[in-house]
Parts: structure tokens; C-alpha cells; sequence
């Protein structure tokens, strides 16, 4: 009995501990507006829109569409969501702007050389309007494509599907292609078109809910930000535009005090992911693998060698995108293999 008492009073302490842990858990909401974005750019000297503590969760909305671009493209204004009018009031030019980034978010008590993991707790789609298009001359095929076009959709969000054609519905995948920390600080301001060590533009539909993606900090309070919504997009994105919208979701950002990174990474809920980024795509998969590999190799604590022959065995290599001038390969190797 004495025995049951200690442990009944042990497993006490611990759902206490949980359970203040949960309480301390702050929600934080994190709307997209003239004064909570920026577009198209990451910078280490960018001043954070909103500071949070490890464990906080903040649920936020990402917005895409300036609606002089769908204006110009013959949409009525009465057609195009007010909360684009609102979200884009004084943003200059007529393109789409997809990069319209929601952030930065800081976290306290990031440093160089921690990592920061966002777990994805929910994504979907929020504003019933979005648009792809293809420039001339470039993407995948670029001597097919010697003009450019767009085109709008109009869609419910509840249906979590898209006609794109008659007779061709699409399921609909919502994930941000945009999730990135501030550059170091001798990369100045970097466009961010192209994902870099920082993460950004790394168009990666396997970033879905449940999934924790884990970046470097480079500078002092990580500073997160995120946009890019995509309801759809397959992997390589060879067209140079995902189905392209606004999203709202929630994430929960961990600390971890002196783990380093080198490269995004991810687990989802049955894969670990590494990620290689490169303007040569050979490039592209050595770094993802030999990220792989280094990353089994030491949580498994299995030989460097024994692990290649694991992942030529059972690791897929898919082709994120190859149209952001970085090109990505993000590596994938089933968590249920490893059985201890």
C-alpha cells in the first residue's frame, strides 16, 4: 500500500506538471494587416510584430491577392473578400504578391546556435478566392512558354476540393510554402524567393498539420515568419505558381537551447525529413541525404555506413520545387522501421 501511495503520488506530480505546463501555455492571435506583414524579403534587422515565450501557440492568417491584381484581371470589387481590401490598404503595385509574409515573431531567449521547432497544428483554407499563372520564358519550360497567363478561381473552402476544369476536381492541401527564421546577419536582406539555411521559400507540401519543422536561429530571437498560403500544389511546382490563397492556422513554437541545426528539418506524424537546398538539384540531394544520414546516424547511434544502405533501402528522395532558382530535394525515411 505504501507502495501504490508513492506512485499514485508520483503520477500525481507529473499530471500536475502537465497540467501547469498546458495552463502556462499562452494564445496568442496574429491577424494579417498593413502593419503585421512584410513582403517579399527576410531581414535579420526587421523589427518583430509580436514577441512570445517558448510553448506559446499562436493562431494567425496569411493573406494573398492584392486586389488591384484581381481588379485587373476583371474581378468586380464587390467579388474580391474585404479582409484582402483591409489586409492590403496602401500596399504599393498590382501583382499578386504572394510573399505577403505574416511577421516576424520573436521568441524569447533565442540565440545563435539554438533551433526552433514550429509545430504545424492546423492549416486551412480561409478566403474563398485565389489564382496560379505561369511567366513567359520561365519555369520549367520556358521555350514552351514564350507568354504569360493567370487565371482566378472562386471556391468553397468547406468543400476541400477546386474544379479546375470541368470534369477535373482537384483535393484540395493547404500548407504555407513560406515558413523561414531571420538570415544571418551577414546575408543582409535576402529576396525570398529562394529558400535558403533560414528555410523560406520552401514550397513543401508535406508540411502539414502535425508536423514539427525544425530551423536554425541566426539571430536573436529567431524572428518567424510565414505566408505563401497554397491550397494545392504538387511536388516540383514545374508551372512557377501553386494554387495561391489565404490561410488561417495555428502553430506552437519550442525552444531548444543549444541543439544545432544546420538545414530545415521536419518530422511528420510517420517520417523523419531532411531538407537540401541548392541551385543544382544533384546538389540539392547530396545535402538532403547526407543530412539524413548524419541525423540517423546519431539518434540511432548506428555506423555511418550501416545507415547508407538503410536509406538507399528505405528513403525517398522527392523534388519539392525546381523553379525558385534554389531548387529543393526533401528526403523522407519512415519513423515505424525503427522498432527501439
Amino acid at each position: 500500500m505504501k507502495s501504490l501511495a508513492i506512485v499514485l503520488g508520483v503520477g500525481a506530480l507529473v499530471v500536475g506538471a502537465v497540467t501547469q505546463a498546458q495552463a502556462e501555455e499562452k494564445i496568442h492571435e496574429l491577424n494579417a494587416s498593413p502593419t503585421t506583414v512584410h513582403r517579399g524579403f527576410f531581414d535579420f534587422s526587421l523589427k518583430p510584430v509580436l514577441t512570445i515565450d517558448s510553448g506559446d501557440i499562436v493562431r494567425l492568417t496569411t493573406t494573398t491577392g492584392n486586389p488591384r491584381y484581381f481588379e485587373a484581371l476583371g474581378v468586380p470589387k464587390e467579388k474580391i473578400p474585404p479582409e484582402l481590401h483591409a489586409a492590403f490598404e496602401g500596399a504599393p503595385g498590382e501583382g499578386r504578391d504572394d510573399h505577403t509574409l505574416t511577421g516576424p515573431i520573436a521568441v524569447r531567449g533565442a540565440e545563435m546556435g539554438d533551433t526552433v521547432e514550429i509545430k504545424i497544428r492546423s492549416i486551412e483554407l480561409w478566403l474563398g478566392i485565389g489564382a496560379m499563372s505561369f511567366r513567359a520564358n520561365r519555369g520549367s519550360l520556358p521555350e514552351d512558354f514564350p507568354y504569360s497567363r493567370d487565371r482566378v478561381f472562386f471556391f468553397d473552402p468547406a468543400k476541400k476540393a477546386i474544379e479546375f476544369a470541368p470534369g477535373v476536381v482537384v483535393p484540395t492541401k493547404p500548407f504555407w510554402g513560406v515558413i523561414g527564421v531571420a538570415p544571418p546577419r551577414s546575408m543582409g536582406r535576402v529576396p525570398s524567393g529562394p529558400p535558403n539555411v533560414f528555410g523560406g521559400n520552401m514550397d513543401n507540401h508535406d508540411l502539414q498539420p502535425g508536423t514539427s519543422l525544425f530551423l536554425p536561429v541566426h539571430f536573436a530571437g529567431a524572428n518567424i515568419s510565414i505566408g505563401d498560403g497554397h491550397a494545392m500544389q504538387g511536388n516540383g511546382e514545374v508551372g512557377m505558381s501553386a494554387m495561391e490563397t489565404s490561410m488561417r492556422g495555428e502553430i506552437q513554437v519550442i525552444l531548444h537551447k543549444g541543439m544545432r541545426t544546420t538545414w530545415p528539418r521536419a518530422e511528420t506524424p510517420t517520417h523523419y525529413m531532411t531538407m537540401g537546398l541548392h541551385e543544382d538539384l544533384n546538389q540539392a540531394a547530396k545535402i538532403a541525404t547526407r543530412e539524413m544520414l548524419n541525423f540517423i546516424s546519431t539518434t540511432k547511434g548506428l555506423p555511418r555506413d550501416d545507415v547508407l544502405m538503410l536509406l538507399s533501402a528505405a528513403m525517398d528522395l522527392h523534388v519539392t520545387q525546381i523553379v525558385d532558382g534554389t531548387k529543393g530535394i526533401h528526403a523522407m525515411i519512415p519513423k515505424s522501421i525503427f522498432q527501439r
